[in-house]
């Protein structure tokens, strides 16, 4: 049994035990199994029950989100022998001092670092920063005091083994019950509580008389009911006539067409339900779907008449991996494989025997496939009903029925298109409000929407305009011999490429390798540097200089095993144009068989007179750091303190294994840093390996300072709401393991992935709040250690915050400390001179682990450990 049946399986397991073991005056004992006063044999029944039930969970593989699963994980945290909740207590932290100048003493912030689950239940946010007005695309649920979600036990006397039939005969009492309702067979859940406990209806069937018994069970906490909540808008949506991908809804009647790239853009948006610090909200966000007019069909025909040898290859190449729809039941498919062994003529087995994919669609769809000899797309889906490697569902489909969704590649290189593109899902706050305002007035003026939302004691407010954020103050940004002011749009390019960088390493044994024909490049770039490098700080000498005949992979492999040696510092590659696997060749044995930092240039960015100077700026500072220097650097007084990036990385295309990163600081300056990758099982993102490579950066940071840090703060990015529990238990205490009580942890998840967004003003004169905001109340969670960030400057759309939740804080910073620090971390990643989304360190470890799993694919030498020599 899968799906709705599974789970109410479990709550009439649970009520029928309540049944059994409770005493006939106390009818509200809800999923309580263990009662004192019940009879010995009772309660042994009652214990079997409860040990089934509590098995059934812990094997059920739950991908926590929304409905059904939401309420199975709810279930499991609600159930003492799954999970044994500790109180948490903490001081409130109005009263720290959070800022992080050098003079200041680090605030107390007593958390119990004995707790074993990720709920706070004081409220935990910062005071520091000037006060600023924020609204946010979240619309308040309120809630009919008289109703709510209402759990009954339904007994048939005599007995009915039809579920059917009981439904049947339940629904003929529908002026006593009400037309709301949800049912299984056992259990009832109805929007109303009935006046009595027990409630006796009586239906005749056939001569003799049939007696339902409706017993009140409880009423369900709102946390409980978040997965109800969230099914009622997926029905609000399809009563507004929205076609679901996902978890996203789009309106297929309001395409932008784009006719030049055969492109549709629906717009949509993305709903969810949950209860924040602020009660109950509906974040609400605008979202689109870009669907390609031409069928996979037609993109198979082209790629067959560009490539006739070579078809089959570069149809896996282009097509594996993406997603695409099937417009006769508007339902996405991800693509994992191509079958060209077999057609539309190839036969499948149904429950009535065997039929081939061209009857199948004619009879169920009406639809006649007219190319009766192209391959089948293979589509495979998990099944949540089977936990293991086996349970999954295989869909063939036909190609000339499937459209593609997304972005291709050949279409994020034209850059006109994409501009294009972006002039319909880039928008800006205003014009975000106005979506919200009219998604609010679609729902409140459609009878069908209201009706639902009513039934069930909800109703939707478009209040969202009373939010209070911080703004904190300007960062300064220090080089070798200047200190400048980062302003308030967090923006320093221009001093970057003006100031002698932080640290300098000059070039004195590096080589060039291009092709004889890209010989005026690799000139252009040595005549620039010597204008270049001298404000920087920097010295070069000749380079040695390698010129190939031909654009082969071999005579690049072969050119650098001939002369990279071990006192090489780097070598930069000049190739002719953008080939993917030339790049991860280059990247293979520069990183893992010959240890020495590359950098790989396309010889057309060096021949375009007008940019030539600062493409050769940003090359030489990115060459500077690859060889073990650093930029600049900002103020961050923590003593003793080691701050990591973790994130992983996942193929695409299912195809390859999973890799994850960890990077770790290795000075007070956090300018230098050690860096390993692990890989994976496929789509594995809980990590297991990086236990050895944290032990690891540990003893490397112990031999550069002469001792071992005192605390470890452990920035996580790639982890997701419905992993966040997992990630507490399972991977906290894998670093645990290795500190001991030596170190003290701090474990910070960074989610970047998110519908919040958040604006500068009030009502219709909205912008794009500035870098330095941070908002930690009324729209974060409830019981929860978390905030919102905007770290960025965005002037076209809307600025997307950074969520960050911490999990664990034994070094009680507060979270003033917390803020300041994620924030000043956002200014150190050196391919960029300003701030990025994330804290540096989970940017660089991204950066490492797309390099291994795109193009390595296997483990990184320790040799680079301590440069960034995947920038």
């Amino acid at each position: 049994m899968s799906g709705r049946g599974n789970l109410l399986s479990l709550f009439r397991k649970q009520a029928h035990t309540s049944i059994i073991s409770s005493s006939s005056d106390d009818p509200d004992s809800g999923l309580d199994v263990d009662h004192s006063g019940a009879s010995g044999e009772s309660f042994r029944l009652g214990k079997n029950i409860e040990t089934d039930l509590i098995t059934t969970l812990q094997n059920l593989n739950i991908s926590v989100g929304r409905g059904r699963a939401q309420l199975l994980h709810t279930l499991k945290n609600d159930n003492p022998t799954l999970t044994k909740k500790v109180p948490f207590e903490c001081q409130d932290s109005k009263n720290s001092k959070d800022s992080l100048s050098e003079n200041s003493k680090l605030p107390r912030f007593k958390p119990n670092t004995s707790r074993n689950d990720l709920y706070y239940p004081n409220v935990v946010h910062g005071s520091r920063g000037s006060s600023v007005n924020i609204s946010c695309n979240y619309l308040e649920l309120t809630t009919d005091e008289k109703k709510g979600v209402f759990q009954y036990e339904v007994r048939f006397f005599p007995p009915v083994d039809s579920v059917h039939l009981r439904l049947k005969y339940l629904n003929d009492h529908r002026h006593k019950l009400g037309e709301t309702k949800t049912f299984d067979g056992i259990t009832l859940y109805l929007p109303i509580l009935l006046p009595n406990q027990i409630t006796v209806l009586v239906s005749k069937v056939e001569d003799t008389e049939l007696q339902i018994r409706v017993l009140f069970k409880k009423k369900e906490d709102l946390k409980n009911c978040i997965h109800l909540y969230n099914i009622l808008f997926d029905r609000v949506m399809k009563t507004l006539n929205y076609v679901r991908f996902d978890r996203k809804q789009f309106d297929p009647t309001r395409p932008k067409i784009i006719p030049l790239a055969k492109l549709e853009v629906w717009p949509g948006y993305v709903t969810a339900v949950d209860e924040f610090k602020g009660g109950l909200m509906l974040c609400c966000d605008v979202s689109h779907r870009i669907l390609c007019q031409k069928t996979v069909l037609e993109m198979l025909v082209d790629l067959y008449q560009q490539n006739k040898d070579h078809y089959q290859e570069c149809a896996r190449k282009t097509l594996v991996g993406n997603i695409v729809l099937t417009r006769y039941n508007n339902r996405t498919y991800k693509i994992n494989e191509i079958c060209f062994d077999q057609s539309p003529k190839s036969e499948f087995q149904t429950k009535i025997g065997f039929t081939s994919y061209i009857e199948y669609y004619k009879k169920y769809h009406n639809i006649n496939i007219k190319d009766i000899n192209q391959p089948l797309l293979l589509s495979i889906k998990k099944s949540r009903a089977i936990p293991d490697d086996q349970g999954t569902i295989q869909f063939c489909l036909i190609p000339e029925l499937c459209y593609l969704t997304g972005l291709r590649d050949e279409v994020r290189t034209d850059y006109k298109l994409m501009r294009e593109i972006a002039s319909f899902t880039r928008v800006s706050p205003n014009e975000r409000q106005v979506a919200l305002n009219k998604f609010h007035e679609n729902v409140s003026k459609s009878p069908a929407a209201q009706n639902i939302l009513n039934s069930w004691g909800l109703s939707l407010n478009k209040k969202y305009n009373n939010l209070k954020g911080r703004q904190m103050e300007t960062e300064h940004i220090y080089f070798s011999k200047m200190t400048v002011s980062a302003g308030k749009n967090a923006e320093f390019s221009k001093y970057a490429v003006s100031n002698e960088m932080l640290e300098v390493i000059h070039l004195n044994k590096w080589i060039i390798i291009n092709l004889r024909n890209d010989t005026r490049a690799a000139t252009n770039l040595l005549d620039n540097m010597k204008q270049c490098c001298k404000p920087l700080g920097m010295k070069f000498s000749k380079p040695t200089m390698i010129s190939l005949d031909h654009d082969r992979i071999d005579a690049y492999i072969q050119a650098l095993r001939g002369n990279l040696t071990m006192d090489t510092q780097i070598v930069v590659c000049i190739c002719h144009n953008n080939r993917e696997d030339r790049y991860s060749a280059i990247k293979k044995i520069c990183s893992s068989e010959l240890p020495i930092p590359s950098q790989v240039i396309i010889a057309k960015t060096l021949l375009n007179e007008s940019k030539n100077r600062s493409v050769v700026q940003k090359i030489v500072l990115q060459m500077n750091c690859k060889i073990g220097g650093s930029l600049w650097t900002v103020k961050i007084p923590l003593k003793n303190v080691m701050v990591c990036g973790i994130d992983s990385y996942h193929d695409p295309s299912n195809r390859g294994n999973s890799v994850a990163a960890l990077v770790a600081s290795l000075n007070s300056s956090y300018t230098h840093w050690y860096s390993k990758a692990v890989v994976q099982t496929k789509s594995e993102e809980i990590l297991n390996g990086l236990t050895a490579s944290f032990e690891t950066a540990l003893k490397t940071y112990q031999k550069r300072n002469g001792n071992l840090p005192e605390n470890v703060i452990i920035y996580r990015d790639g982890i997701g709401d419905g992993q966040l529990n997992t990630c507490f238990k399972y991977e906290i205490p894998q670093f645990e393991m290795v500190c001991g009580d030596r170190i003290k942890i701090s474990f910070i998840v960074v989610q970047k992935r998110i519908n919040t967004r958040i604006f500068l003003g009030r009502e219709n004169r909205l912008e794009n709040p500035l870098p330095g905001t941070i908002v930690d109340k009324y729209i974060t969670r409830l019981r929860m250690y978390d905030f919102f960030l905007v770290s960025q400057l965005v002037r076209q759309g809307t600025v997307t915050p950074t969520h960050f939740v911490v999990l664990r804080e034994d070094a009680d910073y507060g979270p003033d400390i917390i803020q300041k620090l994620s924030y000043k971390l956002c200014f150190l990643y050196y391919n960029w001179a300003g701030t990025v989304r994330i804290p540096a360190c989970c940017m660089y470890a991204h950066k490492l682990a797309y390099l291994i799993g795109q193009s390595i694919q296997r483990d990184v030498a320790d040799s680079l450990s301590d440069k960034l020599f995947y920038l």
